[in-house]
């Protein structure tokens, strides 16, 4: 059975409030009983203060005479609350109130003694039943009395029923507060529950259709709290999740299309030679046409093995510091035919020596890519120009074509997979699409960066950075 966590909260919330109710209960019971007892410690002390001090004089005079001490011990307690009662050192009834002793024992407990003994002047207070001496607990307490031979035990007491009833109102009072606070606090609470609950649950719809596919309705929350925060989390993510997906489609897409033009063409001619609908005399120029499109697969498969490399950080570089001019013009040399056949002016290759720390294969194939792709698209006897520069510990590295150029809507995809501009699919027969994807992700890898810029009619330019490099010391004859 799954949890509710408005239950949880709301079950956390009066757990709280319940526990601090019980402490606040207990403190002000444990304060009213210590300031009943410390009042009725008074009372007793002010109220028995004339018979205590009857029966000391009478004690330390030598002259002890119970019937006088009953006849003031009654006299005392007909307009006070107290009453009194006096004991021998061996604990035995001598005088007073005894109507409310006996039930159980007559006899003064040792310890009741021995506690007024160490309590000296200021006697012994407690509320109990003094060890036995009254059926119920009351309100004492002990003096001890003494001439120097005899010695007396004085006890005042009162009932302690009054506390009891205090104490059983106070809990009946707390009681009924507390039930008030919950009658009150239950709506608050349920809002408060539900104001925090309502976006959880939002977000949770939410992610659950994103996980489904569906991210055609975001998470409305507008607040500037750890909630809003995680709602624009959740957004931003579902974006992410939409440009994947989208990505994903288009790839697949791609993939379907760039692998099914190829081999539908091998699957056609090969059938056309297998039926005889091709002559024989006409079977090595289909032949040629099909070993181009085999190799067009491979090209592709090859491609896509690895830019997964590049971007699932697989590919270890191998760096070293090499010259980059140089390597620039060793890899334009491999365009010679193209470049000759269409009148391309190539400018730039002059240029001083800029030497970098890479990966020297990888960065041929940045090279690579990016001059197929300006040799591609250069106008016929256009021009390449190659430009080379160093800032803030990085190599900058231009090639630019003149040439039809990008729209502004193309400039932002070019990097991605299998993405043709309209008029590439004209004139890139052989490619697919993966060439400057691949030069991002071998850049990326460095830790540098590639950017397209383009006037339409006029030129495409990409420029790309990559980590500065030592030059080798120089030999000395």
């Amino acid at each position: 059975m799954r949890k509710s966590i408005a239950s949880e909260y709301f079950r956390l919330c009066i757990s709280l409030i319940t526990a601090a109710s019980l402490i606040v209960a207990a403190a002000m019971i444990c304060f009213s009983v210590s300031t009943y007892k410390r009042d009725r410690q008074n009372q007793l002390e002010k109220e028995g203060y004339y018979a205590r001090r009857a029966t000391t004089e009478m004690i330390q005079s030598h002259n002890m005479d119970t019937e006088y001490l009953e006849q003031l011990y009654v006299t005392e307690q007909s307009h006070i609350e107290a009453s009194f009662t006096l004991f021998d050192a061996a604990g035995d009834y001598v005088a007073g109130e005894k109507t409310m002793i006996g039930n159980t024992q007559s006899r003064l407990g040792a310890q009741s003694m021995e506690a007024a003994d160490n309590a000296r002047s200021s006697g012994s207070f407690d509320i109990s039943t003094m060890g036995g001496l009254f059926d119920s607990p009351r309100v004492c307490l002990l003096h001890k009395i003494s001439d120097g031979g005899r010695t007396y035990y004085m006890l005042s007491f009162m009932s302690a029923d009054g506390l009891y009833a205090y104490l059983r109102n106070m809990v009946m009072v707390f009681v009924s507060i507390f039930a008030l606070i919950l009658i009150c606090m239950y709506p608050m609470l349920r809002y408060a529950v539900d104001r925090i609950i309502k976006p959880v649950r939002e977000m949770t719809l939410a992610a659950k259709r994103f996980g489904e596919g569906d991210f055609s309705e975001k998470v409305s929350i507008a607040d500037h709290s750890e909630m809003g925060f995680l709602a624009k989390t959740l957004n931003e993510m579902a974006y992410a999740l939409e440009s994947i997906e989208e990505n994903r489609k288009s790839f697949v897409s791609n993939v379907s299309h760039e692998l099914r033009t190829p081999m539908t063409t091998i699957g056609g001619f090969v059938d056309g030679i297998l039926d005889g609908t091709i002559p024989e005399s006409r079977h090595r120029e289909y032949l040629t046409i099909v070993s181009e499109e085999i190799n067009r697969l491979a090209r592709l498969v090859r491609s896509m093995l690895n830019i997964s490399k590049y971007e699932a950080g697989e590919m270890e570089l191998q760096t070293e510091d090499f010259d980059l001019t140089a390597l620039t013009i060793k890899t334009v040399l491999l365009f010679e035919k193209r470049i000759e056949d269409k009148g391309i002016d190539i400018q730039g290759l002059d240029a001083d020596r800029f030497y970098v720390n890479a990966d020297m294969d990888l960065t041929q194939q940045v090279i690579y890519n990016l001059t197929e792709n300006a040799v591609k698209f250069v106008n016929k006897e256009g021009f390449i120009s190659y430009s080379f520069g160093c800032s803030e510990g990085f190599v900058t590295v231009t090639v630019r074509n003149s040439g039809e150029g990008l729209r502004k809507n193309e400039i932002h995809r070019v990097f991605d997979r299998f993405y043709k501009t309209d008029e590439s699919r004209g004139k890139d027969k052989t490619g697919v699409g993966l060439g400057l994807s691949i030069v991002r992700s071998i850049i990326k890898l460095h830790g540098g960066t590639v950017t397209v810029r383009s006037k339409p009619g006029e030129y495409t330019e990409f420029e790309f950075t990559l980590p500065i490099g030592s030059a080798p010391a120089r030999r000395e004859n």
